[in-house]
């Protein structure tokens, strides 16, 4: 009876430990928010507007200083993901009532533009990091950069030939969010209407069909009238 209560003791407490090694992977392999000095960005967002100088103006310290240098760095390095770590996720995945939410490094890397985006005009010193990502015409940053240029309001005469020069993906397909970066430009960005007229042939996706008529109606609305978009 004894040797029976010991072995139902141990079973008890090596499944405990089991339980309490997966929970602790659990929480160790999952995603953790970013924070900087124990804070999310969106806590230091909002102290830019605080009305007290000495909270706006550590909160301006740390968005030039640390978050925004931090953000513009990772969008380029951030590259890999570990081998090691994708195959316990796999796995305890595979476990009942395990889900464990990681995000690539794809997915970090335009977590971090669109976080520079959120920062509004802000960011404006990110702009340098955004172009050089429409420069190398990277399939994955292209389009996010794009709406971040427009949304930290760069320079138009630095961001539209960026947009033009990656309009096309490496297929000569049109990328949707250029286009409408170029679109918020409006009349700015009239040297892309002869492109933009080219990718009207562009059936690849309903996003290209409907953002390329939409951007030359606000570029060149007597260009759009004459060919009927309406």
């Amino acid at each position: 009876m004894k040797r029976i209560l010991r072995i139902a003791i141990g079973v008890v407490l090596g499944s405990g430990v089991l339980v309490g090694g997966i929970w602790v992977l659990i929480h160790f392999l999952g995603d953790d928010e970013t924070r900087y000095r124990g804070k999310p960005i969106e806590y230091w967002c909002g102290l830019l507007a605080s009305q007290q100088p000495a909270l706006s103006d550590q909160a301006v310290q740390m968005v030039d200083g640390v978050i925004i240098p931090y953000l513009t760095n990772q969008m380029f390095s951030d590259t890999n993901d570990s081998s090691m770590r994708m195959a316990l996720i796999e796995q305890l995945n595979g476990l009942p009532g395990v889900h464990i939410i990681y995000t690539p490094a794809d997915g970090r890397r335009v977590q971090a533009i669109n976080d520079l985006s959120s920062l509004g005009p802000r960011a404006k010193a990110a702009a340098p990091a955004l172009l050089q990502a429409l420069e190398r015409k990277d399939d994955l940053l292209c389009g996010p950069a794009a709406a971040a240029l427009v949304r930290i309001q760069a320079e138009p005469d630095q961001v539209i030939p960026a947009l033009i020069g990656c309009l096309l993906d490496r297929e000569g397909r049109g990328r949707s969010d250029v286009v409408e970066a170029l679109g918020k430009f409006g009349p700015k960005s009239k040297a892309a209407v002869p492109m933009l007229v080219g990718l009207l042939a562009d059936r690849s996706s309903k996003d290209i069909i409907e953002a390329v008529p939409t951007a030359l109606k606000k570029i060149d609305p007597d260009t759009a009238a004459k060919l009927g978009l309406k």
